[in-house]
């Protein structure tokens, strides 16, 4: 029974995926699903989730140079779903308000 819940978990959060431009493949499987592992520990919804491993990828791409690509999905996907998520009440505003900020540390490291 555990895992059939945790493998619908993991499909449904995967599905909100393509809202941020993210690839399961380009993201890396088994990466994702050390993110999802955290989540689920940590009772995140399928949106927590979500934001959870788009703002797990954008530090990625951060840590890895791209630091546009990190930009540009911060800026026009990330935060407005975000913000969307939080105005619909499907996410909580005190679990995901510090997660801007930590991620905007990272793209500091990133700019040198």
């Amino acid at each position: 029974m555990f895992f059939n819940r945790r493998k619908r978990y993991n499909g449904d959060v995967a599905t909100l995926l393509p809202a941020f431009g993210i690839d399961m493949e380009e993201a890396g499987v088994f990466k994702l699903l050390n993110v999802l592992d955290i989540a689920w520990a940590q009772k995140y919804s399928i949106y927590e989730a979500a934001l959870l491993v788009a703002y797990s990828f954008a530090g990625g791409l951060y840590q890895n140079g791209l630091v546009e690509r990190a930009d540009a999905l911060v800026k026009d996907k990330l935060l407005p779903i975000q913000k969307d998520w939080i105005k619909k009440g499907i996410v909580r505003p005190e679990l995901v308000a510090p997660w801007p900020e930590k991620l905007a540390q990272r793209a500091a490291v990133a700019r040198g």
